[in-house]
Formats: structure tokens, sequence, C-alpha cells
């Protein structure tokens, strides 16, 4: 065995190629015969799958080829002997305990070969050296991140029993299995493609995350029923189960998006940390300043765009200290991106947009690139999603990215705003393609993921062109925020989320996998909601709701985590609500450029939406943490910090407003808050 170190993580590769990770050097041979760290299915053949470990050696189906030390990282290559060649390709990433994975496929053979099921990466020996599954069954905590539109980030935490994983036999084939899937391009529709396994025994924490907005899957393993010693997470782009198969041709080489992954000491807090050092790391767009934004839809305008609607909201958000203002959907007609002027009579939008900077903000309008109509496409020539020959989501076609032509048209209305003054751009993906696309007699899968390594270079040539525009990714409000997309824009909206107090849950999940100052917030104080839409009206009797400070101190706070969101209709603020605003931009403004360089603290377990006791999220800087707490039906309560070492405990925001009463004593801070749904954020030194 060859051990290779790299971070705080041992690399221990095997004669015949295959590897663990350790958070200890060992000599140990993981398994008696060697087995690669991919999952692979041909022609729908169970029989002849490769499936973590099989009772069957590998040396049946794959011949170790050869490893080689790359510059930064291994590649391994097997032979199969129907001409198929593996290469596993793992990229160590500089600086931070994360490894990437990518998995290739060769066909050296003369004819072709279906490809029905093949893994990025498959992570085997997770905690080996410990006791058997059997003999401690509460050993493993496996994390996983539920989302729902409104209701994204609510982590879940089980043992392996929770999943229906269980041993019943010794029979060295035995497989259990808990699966986690998703389709189509919204990737973070249902479930974010995460999962974290706390290892209790050994105080290990392991984590597996998928890249990309396509099918994907990911799986824990689990062989050799009470014989069992350790188990096995496998991480796929796509299989059958998910409408994916590719016909691999003579001399055809095929590979899959990244898979990342990693084992570090300690539990979930430390695990989400390296994964945070990943991304800002792996991420190709980055804001050196962060921004106040105001964006006019969420709790706002709702998308009825007029000039009588937004220019007192110019005129506040210019007051307040905001540096950019976002137009919302309502600027222009859909998929087609040209303005209407008729809103906004004082010089169509161009006059809007001037107004604008004179008032000292920088302009920006929302799109959805991928949206266009039947007409235009038409008009332009313009290719369109299908799926059996048919348009997807004939009542919202989308462009098919693949297409020269659909850049040329989106840079030429993207070049027109750029002309304009606009330097912000919200863009949205409000639907689905489910199963996928077969633009081009591709399976449905694959045709998604094609299409989606399309849609981000197209991404990435716009920041290109226009290096002082900020592009926002928003799917459906959060639906399309994996960080395979997110790497190449420079924010992720949260969540659509209407109700302030519904907020902390999810924007603290969300920080167990954005980096912080990706993580859009919105902050809404004088809401104008939903049911109110069309009359634009705030009733008084909510008006009157806020005149205490306490709404806007809890929505300040929730933004203060992250990227400041702002909305609402901040015009209506009271003379007491307008400071509060503008005491949260401005403690805001010393410490947001430094957001990129904290590290998320998570003081207490997850709490899902329903939880309405309290909940806390901290900021971790070199020398000191922002602490940012939320008092929901409990008023009064303890935070135990004694872990992290800090002495002491001082009230950051809001000093206006005297809303908790609290002492700091042995690392544990004591809180009474004069209310119910109050916030505050404290500085730990």
């Amino acid at each position: 065995m060859k051990t290779l170190k790299h971070k705080n993580t041992y690399v221990n590769v095997g004669e015949k190629g295959h590897f663990f990770l350790s958070c200890e050097q060992t000599d140990r041979e993981c398994y008696e015969h060697g087995y690669i760290n991919t999952n692979l299915m041909l022609n729908a053949n169970y029989e002849a799958e490769y499936d973590g470990l099989m009772v069957m050696p590998t040396d049946d189906f794959f011949t170790f080829k050869d490893m080689q030390e790359t510059q930064n990282g291994m590649e391994l290559r097997f032979q199969m002997p129907n001409g198929l060649e593996i290469s596993e390709k793992v990229e160590f990433i500089d600086g931070v305990n994360v490894f990437k994975q990518t998995t290739a496929v060769k066909n050296t053979g003369a004819e072709s070969v279906r490809l029905s099921r093949l893994s990025a990466a498959m992570a085997t020996g997770i905690g080996l050296g410990g006791s058997k599954w059997h003999e401690n069954p509460d050993r493993f905590i496996v994390h996983t991140c539920y989302s729902r539109w409104q209701g994204e980030g609510q982590w879940q935490s089980r043992k392996l029993k929770d999943l229906g994983l269980y041993p019943t036999t010794n029979h060295v084939w035995e497989r259990s299995v808990f699966r986690l899937q998703s389709h189509g391009s919204w990737s973070t529709n249902e479930l974010y493609p995460l999962m974290i396994i706390e290892d209790t025994e050994k105080g290990e924490c392991w984590f597996f995350e998928r890249e990309g907005a396509e099918n994907w899957y990911m799986e824990i393993m689990v062989f050799g029923g009470f014989k069992s010693e350790f188990i096995n997470v496998s991480m796929g782009g796509a299989d059958e189960a998910l409408q994916w198969t590719y016909d691999l041709q003579s001399g055809e080489r095929y590979e899959t998006t990244a898979a990342v992954y990693g084992v570090v000491k300690g539990g979930f807090e430390e695990a989400v940390c390296a994964l945070t050092a990943y991304k800002r790391k792996s991420s190709l767009a980055n804001l050196s300043e962060i921004p106040v934004t105001f964006n006019d839809y969420m709790n706002c305008n709702w998308a009825i765009e007029t000039e009588e609607r937004l220019k007192p909201l110019i005129d506040k958000a210019a007051e307040l200290g905001v540096e950019y203002f976002c137009i919302d959907d309502g600027w222009a007609e859909q998929g087609v991106w040209t303005p209407l002027d008729e809103n906004f009579p004082s010089g169509g939008l161009q006059g809007l947009l001037d107004y604008m900077q004179a008032k000292g903000l920088k302009p920006g309008v929302w799109f959805e690139f991928e949206r266009t109509t039947f007409e235009q496409a038409e008009k332009e020539g313009l290719a369109l999603l299908k799926r059996n020959g048919k348009v997807v989501a004939h009542h919202r076609p989308k462009l098919d990215m693949r297409d020269r032509k659909v850049w040329e048209f989106l840079f030429r209305r993207i070049d027109e705003a750029y002309r304009m003054g606009v330097r912000f751009i919200k863009n949205d993906d409000n639907n689905d393609e489910r199963i996928g696309t077969n633009y081009d007699g591709e399976s449905p899968a694959e045709g998604t993921r094609r299409n989606t390594q399309a849609f981000y270079a197209f991404i990435d040539e716009l920041r290109a062109r226009y290096p002082d525009m900020i592009v926002e990714n928003c799917g459906g409000g959060a639906m399309r925020q994996d960080h395979g997309t997110l790497s190449h824009f420079y924010l992720q909206s949260t969540s659509d989320q209407e109700d302030y107090r519904a907020y902390p849950s999810i924007l603290i999940g969300a920080m167990a996998y954005l980096a912080p100052e990706k993580a859009g917030i919105w902050a809404y104080p004088y809401p104008l909601l939903f049911k109110d839409m069309v009359s634009g009206n705030v009733p008084q009797a909510e008006i009157d709701e806020y005149a205490d400070g306490r709404q806007t101190v809890f929505n300040m706070v929730n933004a203060m985590c992250g990227y400041m969101y702002l909305s609402g209709k901040l015009h209506l603020a009271n003379e007491r609500n307008t400071a509060l605003i503008k005491e949260g931009i401005e403690a805001y403004k010393t410490y947001k450029d430094d957001v990129k360089n904290r590290m998320p603290m998570f003081p207490l377990p997850m709490k899902t939406m329903d939880d309405k006791t309290y909940n806390a999220f901290g900021l971790k800087g070199k020398n000191d943490a922002l602490l940012f707490v939320w008092a929901l039906d409990e008023k009064e309560f303890v935070l135990d910090l004694q872990k992290y070492g800090y002495l002491s405990a001082e009230k950051f925001y809001p000093l206006q407003l005297e809303n908790v009463a609290y002492t700091y004593q042995d690392g544990k801070l004591s809180l009474r808050f004069n209310e119910a749904n109050s916030a505050a954020i404290f500085r730990l030194k």
C-alpha cells in the first residue's frame, strides 16, 4: 500500500488501485481484493454491474493498469475485457481538506457499449478500523438537506437504521442501499446534493457533494450484513432510473461531472467549513466588495413595475446608503427583453435608470435568459428544448443553450441593457425540464447535462464580456443552487420565503452549502404582502405593526448574515425604523467585505421551520465572531459557546433599540428578549 498525504487526510492506495481516505496514517489493507472507486453498469445488466463490494473480486471485471501521481493529485486506470478503459482522476485541492473526482470511460474496443450507470466517485472504507455495523448501530449519523420552494435548507439527522439500513444475514453479498436522487435542471428542488456522515465512534466526519444542475443520485451502500466493517457512498450523475444511458462508440471517451468528498476530524461544523473553503477556492465568480443591493420584487412591487411605484423606493434606497437597485420582472416583455417604456413616462426605462444613477445607485434588471416566446424563437431562428420531438414546458418554452444563435440573441439584449447603465442582472429560471431533454437524440438526462454545460459557458462568457456586471443566480427562488452552478455566479438567492419569521431556519441551513458571501438573503421591512399585490397599498394596520422597530430589526439581522438583499416598501418607514434600517446597513458595511474570510458557525443543531423556539448562527473570523440570534416564541434562553473559547460578548446591533438583556460568563450567553420574534447581533471576542 502507498500512502499519500493531502492537508490533514491520508490517501491509502492499494496494490490493485483501490484507495480509501483516513484522518490517520495506516498500513492496513482496506479489503482482501482490489476494488475501484467507481460505480459502473453496462447494458442494464445487474449481473455485470460493479456496485460496491460484491462477492466477486474486481479482478473478474477490471484489471488494474497503473497509477500516476499528477501535479495536483493522482489518476488511476483500469481495463475491462470488453475494451473499456476506466480512468479515475482525483484532484487534491490546494490548501483545503477536499478531494474532487471525475471518472472517464474510453471505448478501445471495436463495438459500441451502452453505459447505463456511471458514478463520478465511490468513497469506500468509511468507518474502517472501528466496530462492525451491528456492534454499534448508532455509530453513524447521516445529515441530509431537504428543499422546497420557500422552504429550503431543511436539514435532517438520522441514524443508519432510520434510513432503512440494517443487517440481516452473514452473507458477503448482502447489500443495503439508501438513495437520494433528483431529476431535471432544478438540482435542489427537493434535495440538496450533499450528504454529511458523522462517525461518532472515531470522531470523524465525512462529506460528499455532487456538482451540476442535472440529474443526480447519491447512495449509501453497506455490504456483508453482520460481517460489514465499513460503509460506502456512491455519487453519480445519473443512471437508468433517472433516464440516463449513453452509447459509447468505438474510440470515444466520456467523462462525468465532478463529485467532491473528504473526511475531517470533528463533526458537522468542521465538515461544512472544509466544504466552504473548497467552494471559495473553486468559484469562478467572486466579489472583492459586497454591495448593499435593493430588489423591488419580494414583498414589494411583485413584478408590477411603474414609475410611480419605483421612484419613492429609489429615493429611499439612496437615502439609506444602498448601492445597487435592481428592477425585477416587469421592466421588459418576458423572453423578448425589450423595455416596456410605456410604464415609465418620464423618458422610458432609460429615464428611470438615469434617475437612479443621479441618486448614486447602480441599476440592475431581472432576466430569465433561458426563457423565450414561440414568436421570438421563430423570428430569431432559435432552438428550443425538446423531448421526443415536443417542446418541453410548452407554456414557458426554454432555449437550447447549445445553439450559438441563442447566445447572439441574448448578448444583443444584454449589451443594450449594459449601454443603458445596467450593472447588475438577476437571472431567474422558473421552470424545470423534469426528466430532461433529448434535442440531439441523446438520453433525456444526458441532454440536460449538455444543455447545462452550455449554459455555464454562456455565463462565463457574459462575465468575461462585462467584468463590472454582477450576475445573480435565482432559480425559481433557490431551486438551482448546487455549487456546480453557483461557481459561475456572484451570488445566489437563498429563498423566496415571504415571512421573515420563517427565514432563520432557511438561511442557517443554506450556510451549510453556500459560502456566506454568496448567500443572498431578503430583508423586507414594511412588506407589501401578496394579498395586496395588485393595489400596491400596505394596509395602515400593518404599517402600525412596524412602529416599535422590532420587525425591522428581525429583517435586518436576517440579511446581515450574508449578502444583504433589501426589499419592502421602505419609503413608508417612520423615523425610528428608518434609523434602524440605516444603522443596520452602516453596521453591515463595517464587515461585509470580510464575510468572505469568515467561516460559518453553528452553535445549535439544525432546526427546521416548524421549530418556533429560538435559533442562532455565527460567522467566525480570526480574532472574533459575529453571532446572530433570533428569539421566536421563546424570549429567554442560554447559548452554550464554550467550545469556541471566546472571552467576551457585546451587542453589535441594534444599538438604538434596547430589545435584549444579556450576560456572558464561562462561555455561556444568557439572553432575555423583551418580546417574542425579536433578534440581535453580538460580537464575540
